[in-house]
């Protein structure tokens, strides 16, 4: 009878590390086939089309008003003229959120407008404003150990970054082309 024990005791010791075994490489798995937009990383998660200064053009107007302000649309385009948005590996700088230091990015291309709508942009008027179909893609920016979300902007079609601005209006800013 202590031999039978002896087996059925050796028999459920080798299916629980079988079983740890198993879940330990689907753990190890899951973890490997995680996408670029699961986990924060420094720098190279931008593509270098969205590094630099990226400002208000000449002829550009509110593209959504916030529900309380103590600021008119004049003086928050005013502000925004004067500051716009610096995304940079090194930095990340707006006028509402002052300077972030070596900042790390989480990127979710082709997001669609929900994303929008989550941070409390009314994307239905907001895409008004481009091409039916565009791609949006979100860019969130947190402090260099990852611990704090510091802001969340939106790249329309590769060419346009709509944020919150100054007095929580919402704009649409350009990239500045090098000079040179």
């Amino acid at each position: 009878m202590k031999q039978k024990n002896n087996n059925t005791a050796m028999i459920a010791i080798i299916c629980a590390a079988v079983v740890v075994a198993f879940s330990v490489a689907a753990i190890m798995f899951a973890k490997g086939n995680a996408s670029d937009s699961d986990t924060p990383a420094k720098g190279g998660s931008l593509p270098d089309s969205y590094v630099g200064s990226w400002e208000l053009p000449a002829d550009s107007h509110v593209l959504q008003y916030p529900r309380n302000t103590d600021m008119s649309e004049d003086d928050a385009l005013a502000d925004e003229n004067d500051f716009g948005v610096m995304i940079t590996y090194g930095a990340y700088s707006t006028h509402r959120v002052g300077t972030i230091n070596n900042p790390t990015y989480k990127m979710e291309k082709d997001c669609g407008t929900k994303e929008m709508d989550k941070q409390g942009m009314q994307s239905d008027g907001i895409m008004d404003e481009f091409a039916d179909g565009a791609s949006v893609t979100k860019i969130e920016v947190y402090n260099s150990d990852q611990s704090q979300l510091c802001d969340t902007v939106f790249i329309i079609d590769d060419e346009y970054l709509v944020y919150y601005g100054t007095g929580n209006y919402v704009f649409c800013a350009v990239k500045l082309d090098a000079v040179g």
